[in-house]
């Protein structure tokens, strides 16, 4: 009778497995709230992709379908970004040109006073519009932190509830506090320490270029360094950490998965019935697991590219409007908008760290506790 209920068990595992990816279950990999999360996000994204339709297709092997509809995603955002922000950097030029003919005009009459004055005019107008054009950047990069922060929150309890059905039971439970408490870590060095880093270091660039003496360049490059560091080192800690628990724990789960297999296996009768039986359910746990673990990257992608877009847009423009000022407007002014640039810059590496983050722990997850499953 024992063994009649341990095979009932184990038959009926695998379709409850099969329901839940269908999300017809609440026990297994259940997708409501990290749809729920993307819905909200989707009222000013217009996003219609729907996690658990990637998942589907993932399994299925259909990836030109997902890159098809992810593309629609990103469809024109670019260019889009491109159009918008080139009005931005013509008014800068044009301010710019205006105080470099005035500048020329001016030092004909040898009114070099007047010349310096009508500088200074000009650069606090210059200085204004990049301000309020870098705050709106900066709000930007917070925002896809933010919303990148607040899918990972929503996707690993249902994540790690798909490890632990793969045989990840111990990985789940080592890693799930770490990852979790990561999350948290990650959002307040972010909020409390790198934004307002980077807005100091804006601020002090602009204030900089002031004077002709060079004051402030040694204080915004140790700014700079120390804020890029900071990013760099979250990023190797956390990845670091879960390469060194994908060497140990995913094999504690396997020894584990392949005790428990060889003990059904020595059951009378019924053994090579119930070791199949539960090699099928850790496949179909490992199935819905990496299909989860893709589309989970898919997302975050999706999630972080039209701010990166934006960012990155931003970044070029700056440039090249500091190549074209450079033969005809004063140095300063010029250097205050390679720095604006690569303020910019900094503020695409944070988005871009923080998405690729997450992405590589996810992989790395999908990837070692394949162990359970191969030793199973």
């Amino acid at each position: 009778m024992l063994w009649l209920m341990l095979w009932l068990i184990l038959w009926l595992m695998p379709i409850r497995v099969r329901a839940e990816l269908r999300g017809e279950t609440e026990g297994g990999f259940n997708t409501t709230e990290i749809e729920k999360y993307l819905k909200e996000l989707g009222k000013s994204r217009e996003r219609e992709l729907s996690f658990q339709g990637v998942m589907t297709k993932l399994r299925e092997g259909d990836f030109s379908a997902v890159l098809t509809e992810a593309a629609k995603e990103l469809k024109g955002a670019l260019f889009y970004e491109i159009k918008n922000n080139a009005g931005l950097m013509g008014r800068i030029m044009a301010l710019a040109f205006a105080g470099a003919a005035f500048s020329s005009f001016s030092e004909i009459f040898g009114s070099g006073q007047v010349s310096e004055t009508g500088y200074y005019v000009i650069y606090l107008i210059v200085m204004t519009v990049l301000a309020s054009g870098f705050f709106a950047s900066m709000s930007i990069a917070e925002h896809a932190t933010e919303e990148i922060l607040g899918f990972m929150k929503v996707l690993l309890p249902a994540y790690f509830l798909a490890v632990t059905m793969a045989g990840g039971a111990l990985t789940s439970a080592a890693v799930c506090g770490f990852t979790l408490g990561a999350i948290g870590l990650v959002q307040t060095i972010v909020s409390k320490l790198l934004l307002p880093a980077i807005r100091i270091y804006m601020m002090t660039t602009l204030a900089g270029s002031l004077y002709r003496e060079d004051l402030l360049s040694r204080f915004t490059e140790l700014l700079q360094k120390g804020i890029l560091w900071t990013i760099k080192g979250m990023f190797g800690i956390i990845v670091g950490f879960h390469l060194i628990q994908g060497m140990v724990m995913p094999q504690a789960d396997a020894v584990k998965n392949a005790s428990v297999i060889q003990a059904l296996q020595a059951i009378p009768g019924a053994g090579n019935g119930a070791g199949a039986a539960a090699r099928l359910v850790m496949g179909s746990g490992v199935l819905i697991k990496n299909a989860a673990g893709a589309a989970a990257v898919v997302f975050l992608f999706i999630i972080a590219a039209v701010p990166l877009i934006k960012l990155f847009s931003l970044m070029v423009l700056y440039y090249l409007a500091a190549a074209i000022m450079q033969p005809v407007c004063d140095s300063r002014l010029v250097a205050c908008i390679a720095e604006a640039a690569k303020a910019h810059g900094i503020l695409l590496k944070l988005t871009a760290y923080s998405m690729a983050l997450f992405a590589v722990t996810i992989a790395i997850l999908c990837v070692s506790t394949n162990a359970a499953w191969y030793a199973g």
